[in-house]
């Protein structure tokens, strides 16, 4: 197994991970929601959603569960959005929802500009522990050291 594929499985995991717990508290995050399901699959296809809700208007919610959101998460959940509107025959209501814990700002901009049908979620920062996600920091800013020739005496020599 190549060094990629396990980093993308262990990406994977920890967004796995996330979304497990997000589910089992979704009533605290969103009390007008029910989960339906976790890892829904599409007929006709081998791609699956990461989690699918329903809210009180009858809406359906595809969620797609990223540690950083870009270009890849936007296209994944307007892909599951077609396939949900499709398979229920354009008959019900479908939003998107893209859940991470930073969102690049150009996907978060084509998401209002273009008015996809997609809801973007910032997942608490509590939650990059069900991940074991690190935090994001500030970088640490090192003081300069000024050379140590510079705060040495003159020689004899040099004078």
């Amino acid at each position: 197994m190549d060094e990629i594929t396990v980093v993308e499985e262990e990406l994977y995991a920890h967004e796995c991970r996330i979304r497990d717990l997000y589910a089992s508290r979704l009533r605290e995050f969103r009390p007008d929601e029910r989960l339906l399901q976790t890892e829904h699959t599409y007929e006709e296809s081998k791609v699956r959603g990461d989690m699918r809700t329903i809210d009180r208007v009858d809406t359906i919610r595809i969620w797609e569960f990223k540690i950083n959101a870009g270009y890849e998460g936007l296209g994944q959940i307007l892909t599951y959005l077609a396939l949900a509107r499709k398979d229920l025959a354009f008959k019900r209501q479908v939003r998107g929802v893209l859940a991470a814990f930073h969102i690049q700002p150009e996907v978060a901009l084509a998401i209002e500009v273009l008015n996809l049908g997609i809801e973007v979620v910032m997942l608490p920062e509590k939650m990059r522990l069900a991940g074991a996600i690190p935090r994001v920091r500030e970088p640490l800013l090192l003081p300069q050291i000024p050379e140590l020739s510079a705060l040495l005496p003159p020689r004899a020599k040099d004078e």
